[in-house]
C-alpha cells in the first residue's frame, strides 16, 4: 500500500513539474535570437528611455514602503511577544502622514 502511495505521489509531482515547464516554454519568445544567446554579448536597447516619476508620488511611495516594513517587523515582534513602543509610534506617525496626504 505504501509503495502505491509513493508511486502516485511521484507521478503527481512529475506531471506537475512537466506541466510547469511546458507552460514556461509557451510563454517564452517562440523564435528566440540564438546568435545573441550564444555569442555572450549583452543585450542593449536601441533607444534608452528614462522613467520620470513626480516628486509627490515618489514621496508617497517611500512613506508606504517605510510603513510596510515597520508593519512587517511589528508582526514578527508580536509573534515573539516583544512590544516595541518606538516602532508602534512610527507606524502611527506614518499612517497619519499617509492619511493626511490622501486628504489633500
Amino acid at each position: 500500500m505504501a509503495n502505491i502511495r509513493f508511486a502516485l505521489l511521484a507521478l503527481a509531482l512529475a506531471s506537475t513539474f512537466f506541466r510547469v515547464q511546458a507552460i514556461g516554454q509557451t510563454l517564452r519568445d517562440p523564435q528566440p535570437d540564438l546568435a545573441t544567446a550564444f555569442s555572450g554579448r549583452a543585450l542593449t536597447c536601441s533607444e534608452p528611455q528614462k522613467l520620470v516619476i513626480s516628486k509627490p508620488f515618489a514621496e508617497r511611495a517611500k512613506l508606504k514602503a517605510r510603513l510596510y516594513n515597520a508593519l512587517r517587523e511589528s508582526l514578527y515582534d508580536d509573534a515573539k511577544g516583544i512590544v516595541n513602543i518606538a516602532r508602534e509610534k512610527e507606524i502611527k506617525d506614518l499612517a497619519s502622514k499617509l492619511k493626511n496626504e490622501k486628504l489633500r
